[in-house]
């Protein structure tokens, strides 16, 4: 109960500073403008010039599958690495352990509580503007489509959130961690089908996407094909047996960190 009251206190102070101050919110609608709307446009004239198809696949579906990838990249997930290495090398740390409160679910409600306000306005306005530019696919509009994309995001949210746990973890052992975060993160974005739609990939690198816990995190950009509706079930089977497995990782790790802490730290 204690740790629901602190997480609600978290978020909507956080959403109440956004409000009021809506720096990062210009910041976050521009980037995903120019990132997104620029993606875009080189893929629509790809496909116009291939008559409107390639790989048997449409700009319709390319187009929400990659906007669910840069949509959901708003949440600042990737941004959890750095804070922790950040309060381990300011000392910080040492602070935080001492207060009655979980570490790890201090930071992991602070980074969904920073972006979850660019997140709803951004994504709801674009999707509008998107829809109103180049239509829904069917896909969308089917019953399970609602639901599994749910699913899917928050399966999403919380196995993204375990990677870059573990990454940021590791600053308890390695005082740089930037070449581990960059190898990690270049990864998620390949396989998450950020600027190579996944209905465009090799066969191999397709399975290294769906078997990896880096593809697995943005499985939110399959809820748009078709195939989505005979495979979503295994999908997020293969997103939750990653999440269980990475969530074990770091609490071991979180275990092994306050121990050293408590050595080193006194």
């Amino acid at each position: 109960m204690k740790e629901i009251r602190l997480a609600l206190t978290i978020l909507k102070t956080l959403i109440k500073n956004h409000v009021q101050y809506s720096g990062r919110l210009l910041v976050d609608t521009l980037a995903i403008v120019c990132r997104c709307g620029i993606t875009l446009l080189l893929y629509w004239y790809v496909f116009k010039t291939n008559k409107g198809e390639v790989n048997g696949t449409s700009f319709l579906l390319v187009a929400w599958s990659m906007f669910f990838y840069f949509s959901f990249m708003l949440l600042r997930l990737r941004d959890t690495s750095k804070l922790i290495m950040e309060d381990i090398r300011s000392g910080n740390i040492e602070v935080l352990f001492s207060k009655p409160i979980n570490y790890i679910f201090y930071r992991v409600c602070w980074q969904v509580g920073s972006g979850i306000y660019s997140f709803g306005v951004i994504t709801l306005l674009t999707s509008v503007v998107l829809a109103c530019l180049i239509g829904i696919p069917e896909t969308m509009t089917i019953g399970i489509f609602v639901p599994t994309l749910i699913l899917a995001f928050i399966g999403g949210i919380v196995l993204a959130l375990l990677i870059y746990l573990v990454v940021g973890l590791l600053s308890f052992w390695i005082e740089d961690i930037t070449p581990i975060y960059w190898i990690v993160d270049k990864t998620i974005m390949i396989l998450g089908g950020s600027y190579l739609p996944i209905a465009l990939f090799p066969p191999l690198m397709y399975k290294i996407s769906l078997y990896s816990p880096f593809g697995a995190a943005y499985f939110v950009t399959h809820t748009v094909y078709e195939s989505w509706q005979t495979v979503w079930l295994k999908l997020i089977g293969i997103q939750w047996g990653w999440i269980i497995l990475l969530g074990l990782i770091v609490y071991f790790m979180f275990k092994s960190a306050k121990q050293k802490v408590s050595v080193n730290g006194g």
